[in-house]
């Protein structure tokens, strides 16, 4: 065999052709788990039984922090599905208010535009872009999901005449079989993407794995951050809220990009304090480790200068405790709402140097474990007692760089090793 599909013809046998279709959604469809498979399987059937697709589009409505939804889109001639995501910013604009699909999201079941004839009718700017790509016929079809959203596909071809009766019958009747394997998939989505978001990938993927007993979890080690916002009570009491709230997420957008970047995993917000860990394995040992969590906060910390720029955000600053040790990384909480985080002395020693590093006016702040890698890279500010801590602890800040060679013009000062002019 070529690989190509060979699979009843609906123009011929319609009843043949709908049967094989269905079957295959009911029984081989529910084993993949890529929205973007499932378009393009269910892209290459249609044209196997006879559907003359140009372009395709699977637009799924979602509840998202970031995006109001997606777009799967399938080009006959295209090796890959393009995937873009829905911005809040332009859901009240003509992007998605003047095209066909806030037609469907009125609650219209179906439009349908000729594109070339004398019965053509171009009003929406999208349309444009399709007839540019020389298509005959445009099709968007409400896709039902249980939930009531309005999810479409759409659909368009380059066949003189466009579409027939026929294979317009054909989708239709299979949009409950591809609603169900989309909303499926989406769900999936969802799950993981808000689980991700509410309590970090890593205690997500345990989560959805079956990590939901409470008192489940295990003992690893890991680099512990812990962060804060300084003069936040002092914010919020001055600034109106829009201000504080651009202010608070311009912060934890600092923070947390750092943080990720740099193989770390926030657990959880507390109030304008971030909890973050960067578990040690097989794959990092200690010093890798360690030397990307400082990195993080160095870079985190070298965000503020554009966050001082936002509204009230002049006198802007947070701190940093880095701290390394064994911690409970598990479900803690009651029978009806838990938390996946993690808990232990260490943590405890963490937040105590970071409140430190609050009191003594310091940037960042690092425990004596984390001293013994970093070596030269830090100095030592003694010995402090902390809350709730029997002994004195020492702290470690980052040492202070060493001067610059070169001038305010960027000249090398130091002429030891240069070549001696004639």
């Amino acid at each position: 065999m070529d690989g190509t599909l060979r699979l009843p013809d609906l123009n011929r046998d319609y009843a043949a052709a709908l049967a094989s279709f269905t079957a295959w959604y009911v029984h081989e469809a529910p084993r993949i788990r890529s929205p973007r498979e499932l378009v393009r399987q269910t892209c290459e059937r249609f044209v196997a039984h006879g559907v003359p697709l140009l372009r395709f589009s699977a637009f799924l409505l979602m509840l998202h922090p970031d995006h109001f939804g997606v777009a799967h889109r399938w080009y006959r001639d295209g090796a890959e599905i393009k995937t873009a995501w829905g911005s809040y910013a332009i859901w009240n604009t003509a992007v998605i208010k003047d095209s066909p699909i806030a037609v469907i999201l009125e609650g219209a079941a179906a439009v349908r535009r000729r594109l070339a004839g004398e019965h053509a009718q171009i009003d929406f700017p999208v349309l444009k872009e399709y007839v540019a790509e020389g298509a005959t016929d445009y099709v968007v079809m409400h896709l039902p999901f249980s939930d009531e959203g309005r999810h479409s596909i759409a659909f368009a071809t380059d066949r003189p005449g466009g579409f027939n009766p026929a294979e317009l019958a054909f989708v239709d009747a299979m949009l409950p079989h591809m609603a169900r394997q989309s909303e499926l998939l989406t769900l999936r989505y969802l799950t993981t993407t808000l689980l991700d978001t509410y309590v970090g990938r890593k205690a997500g993927e345990r989560v959805l794995t079956g990590q939901i007993r409470r008192g489940s979890g295990e003992t690893i080690r890991a680099v512990i951050w812990f962060s804060d916002l300084r003069g936040f009570t002092s914010l919020s009491d001055r600034l109106p809220r829009d201000a504080l709230l651009q202010l608070l997420n311009g912060y934890f957008d600092c923070v947390g990009a750092s943080i990720e970047a740099a193989g770390g995993e926030i657990l959880k917000f507390i109030g304008d304090a971030v909890l973050a860990i960067f578990p040690l394995g097989v794959r990092y040992d200690l010093g890798v480790t360690v030397r990307a969590a400082m990195r993080a906060a160095e870079r985190a910390r070298g965000g503020l200068a554009e966050l001082r720029k936002l509204p009230g955000g002049a006198e802007l600053d947070f701190g940093v405790a880095l701290h390394v040790g064994d911690v409970m990384y598990g479900n803690i909480g009651t029978s009806q709402r838990l938390d996946f985080t993690v808990i232990g002395p260490a943590v405890n020693l963490t937040a105590r140097l970071e409140s430190l590093a609050g009191s003594l006016g310091e940037p960042i702040l690092v425990s004596a474990e984390i001293a013994k890698v970093l070596g030269n890279g830090v100095e030592s500010i003694g010995r402090h007692t902390l809350k709730g801590m029997a002994t004195p602890v020492e702290a470690f800040r980052p040492a202070p760089s060493p001067p610059s060679n070169t001038d305010e013009h960027g000249r090398r000062t130091d002429r030891s090793n240069a070549r001696a002019r004639p």
